[in-house]
């Protein structure tokens, strides 16, 4: 049998279960239910198929073994594993394989495809339950796993701070530099003052776009394989027609609103532009952080929104100056 690389906490190696039924693939039915008695197994939906080598074959439900005879075979009881992984495999992707197959529970075997144990139904839930916490934390910008959230939310006043200071500071950065660029268009806003009433708008609605584009590509980088420049430009294009829409209706109300159809086209163009690239930006993020080692998760929150209103101000003010600068 291999040699198990070196595991981190998350992975299958580190939190499956080793004591599992398992039958050799030339007994009967029988012999399995004896087998299945004579245990105080860890995870009883299954039972796991080998040979003399403890290879994985297949595997049996126990619904199947129960209404079995006695004398049937378990190589024609057994079924072929939708899904086997490895020691190394993250935990939230075997939670997220066994969902997307109906699993109930997941073999574990090495690379040579020895049985080494499996992840349980129960595991499952709680990979599940801890990520989406965990993700829930990181959204809001605070540092800690899933499973933490207890001890978050009794700890005392200095950790308490701690974990929800870092990314915070990132985004008051960010508000200093948006409040920067709002500063040195102040002529403009002088001299048309219903640019003002469509800056929360225009931040807010490409805040709103990049977050949903994060939400889905953070998880999709760190479980799928796909080409990252197919994906980008996809969302490229459907932050552009959804951004074409908006500011076409946008554009139309800020024109009533101010009178003015220069300021109608300013606000509509910008939310165009801002909502196409914010889908862009959150997607880089992940891909920056992830390239520096960290969990692409980390980029959600303070920091993404931070960076798209600094974009999205730069962008609605600078073609603010140009276009209004021309009538």
């Amino acid at each position: 049998m291999d040699t198990l690389p070196t595991l981190n906490t998350d992975s299958a190696g580190k939190i499956m279960v080793t004591n599992i039924p398992t039958i050799l693939s030339d007994e009967n039915a029988s012999a399995a239910m004896k087998q299945l008695a004579n245990g105080a197994w860890d995870d009883i939906h299954s039972i796991y198929v080998v040979d003399k080598e403890k290879i994985l074959k297949g595997v049996m439900p126990i619904h199947k073994l129960v209404t079995a005879k006695d004398d049937e075979s378990v190589a024609g009881l057994m079924d072929r594993p939708k899904i086997v992984v490895k020691p190394e495999t993250d935990k939230e992707k075997v939670a997220v394989e066994a969902l997307k197959n109906d699993l109930k529970s997941v073999p574990v075997v090495d690379d040579a495809g020895h049985l080494l144990g499996a992840i349980s139904t129960d595991q499952i839930f709680d990979i599940l339950h801890e990520e989406h916490l965990e993700d829930f934390l990181r959204s809001s910008g605070i540092r800690g796993k899933g499973s933490w959230i207890i001890k978050l939310a009794t700890a005392n006043l200095p950790d308490l701070i701690k974990s929800r200071m870092p990314w915070l500071v990132v985004g008051l950065g960010g508000g200093i530099g948006a409040s920067f660029i709002i500063s040195r268009f102040q002529g403009s806003l002088e001299q048309n003052v219903a640019l003002a009433f469509f800056i929360s708008m225009i931040a807010y609605m490409s805040d709103a776009i990049g977050t949903q584009t994060e939400t889905i590509f953070i998880r999709s980088l760190t479980l799928l394989k796909f080409n990252i420049f197919t994906y980008i430009f996809r969302e490229f294009i459907t932050g552009a027609v959804i951004g074409s829409i908006f500011g076409v209706l946008t554009g139309l109300f800020a024109a009533f609103l101010s009178g003015s159809s220069s300021i109608g086209f300013v606000v509509g163009l910008s939310l165009f532009l801002s909502m196409s690239m914010a889908t862009v930006l959150a997607c880089i993020t992940p891909i920056i952080l992830k390239a520096l080692g960290k969990d692409p998760a980390v980029g959600s929150g303070p920091f993404t929104t931070a960076v798209q209103d600094f974009v999205s101000l730069a962008v609605y003010f600078t073609i603010a100056s140009v276009v209004l600068s021309k009538f």
